[in-house]
């Protein structure tokens, strides 16, 4: 079968007029997933250009941290609305994406161990099945790493990739009101489509460092030009094994970005794998190999 075409692309003036839109196609067995812009209507006001603009430059959210009297350990889901998360402005922007009094939600775990004054790390999760929730065998590794994680819990078929960004992203801005987060250990995850949403978040919020693509991946050649020197300063793990279908699309990916000059990129071949690609281990390989950048 024939890969999908990329398609042209909106001018540079994007970060002012534009939002970022995903064109979802199948992953593994010889596909490549384009990355589609879109042109937001014009009949937004000018609150909400100003609103990308503000978190397209990655504005580390309108309200400042109000951590809770009692913060919630172990697994648990959160709630807000996008009023309680920025603001009236930011909802009013955002109502044509997400209704103003939508209670958005996501599956959380929060190490026993979590102490306020050790900021911990936050890993966002994109998942295309639309639970959210962390398997409960990564639970020694976050806890290890001192590490939240966060992901979406939605209805996938009903939501669109616009919003499953826009989820993505206020997902990291309501962990850091209950939570003492580490800005310098925000990162992404995603398993199948859900990396093209990852990936999607990353461009429109400087603030996340590292994503790790598990079982389906997006090659640069994908990417926009103009953004390549942005992905460039980020860092990129890419997890396959020998059993996932999807194994040759991810290391060619893989091998895209070494070739055009990616030096922060680091593949997970698990040769005795199964088709359960994200081994607790190689969670903590891939995580560790996004920290290290601190050392």
């Amino acid at each position: 079968m024939a890969r999908p075409e990329r398609l042209e692309l909106p001018t540079t003036w994007f970060e002012a007029r534009y939002s970022i839109q995903l064109s979802y196609g199948r992953v593994g067995q010889g596909w490549t997933i384009p990355i589609v812009w879109a042109a937001m209507k014009e009949k937004f006001m000018k609150s909400t250009r100003l609103l990308l603009a503000m978190l397209l430059a990655g504005v580390a959210g309108l309200h400042a941290p109000a951590y809770a009297q009692d913060e919630l350990r172990g697994p648990f889901r959160l709630s807000r609305t996008t009023t309680e998360i920025g603001g009236a402005e930011m909802a009013q922007g955002l109502k044509e994406t997400i209704a103003i009094d939508e209670e958005l939600q996501w599956q959380v775990y929060v190490p026993e161990n979590y102490d306020r004054q050790k900021l911990a790390g936050a890993f966002v999760f994109v998942d295309p099945s639309g639970w959210g929730g962390m398997p409960d065998q990564f639970r020694p590794v976050f806890d290890s790493l001192n590490m939240i994680w966060i992901g979406a819990n939605r209805t996938a078929a009903t939501t669109s990739s616009t919003k499953s960004m826009w989820t993505t992203v206020l997902g990291a801005r309501a962990l850091q009101q209950d939570y003492a987060i580490d800005l310098n250990r925000l990162y992404l995850g995603g398993t199948g489509e859900g990396v093209l949403t990852a990936i999607n978040a990353m461009l429109a919020s400087s603030e996340f460092a590292g994503v790790v693509q598990i079982s389906g991946s997006v090659g640069v050649a994908n990417i926009p030009a103009q953004f390549l020197d942005t992905l460039k300063r980020k860092h990129f793990v890419f997890m396959t094994s020998t059993n996932d279908k999807a194994n040759k699309s991810v290391r060619a990916d893989y091998d895209s970005y070494r070739k055009a000059g990616f030096e922060n990129v680091k593949l997970i071949y698990d040769v005795q794998g199964s088709r359960d690609v994200a081994k607790p281990e190689l969670i903590d390989e891939a995580i560790r190999y996004l920290d290290a950048r601190l050392n």
